[in-house]
């Protein structure tokens, strides 16, 4: 890779970096009317995500927090990442984006009424070559930990970014 390379790629990772840090992370506590709420928009009938009696019944203290409300919790701060973002980076430094990839992994169950840390982080950013011409791989992850830092799901996402 080229100096003007690796400092394109140093740019685009400050840049990045710098969004990242205006966020910062965001505190969730998702409630039981909010769950229900969600369950019925989705047609949900499991008891174990919006029955307190269920939930303690299979061994948690809480309704389980449905596995698709995941991307619901990370809505706010993905989407301050792409409106701070806009004018930084897709005015002008990114000509083209596409969302190659997602993964969503749990480590462990997410309870209604539980606090829990939101926080985005850049995992990979590097320059490939295709028969397009060049791009960057970029992936980043929205994470939710507990209050003691605890990794307890996280949502991946790639995308390939023209310059």
């Amino acid at each position: 890779m080229s100096q003007r390379e690796v400092e394109g790629l140093q740019k685009l990772q400050s840049i990045i970096d710098e969004i990242f840090g205006e966020i910062g992370s965001k505190q969730s506590k998702p409630d039981l009317a909010t769950i229900k709420q969600y369950c019925e928009i989705i047609g949900e009938k499991n008891p174990v995500y919006f029955d307190i009696e269920v939930a303690k019944k299979y061994g948690y203290k809480s309704p389980v927090i449905p596995q698709g409300y995941l991307l619901t919790l990370f809505i706010p701060i993905v989407n301050e990442f792409f409106i701070k973002g806009y004018e930084k980076l897709f005015t002008g430094l990114i000509r083209g984006v596409i969302h190659t990839e997602s993964e969503v992994v749990y480590n462990k169950p997410l309870l209604v009424g539980e606090n829990y840390v939101l926080h985005l982080e850049s995992e990979r950013l590097e320059k490939k070559k295709g028969k397009k011409g060049e791009y960057f791989v970029w992936t980043f992850r929205a994470v939710a930990s507990d209050e003691e830092g605890e990794e307890m799901a996280y949502d991946r996402h790639t995308f390939f970014l023209k310059i």
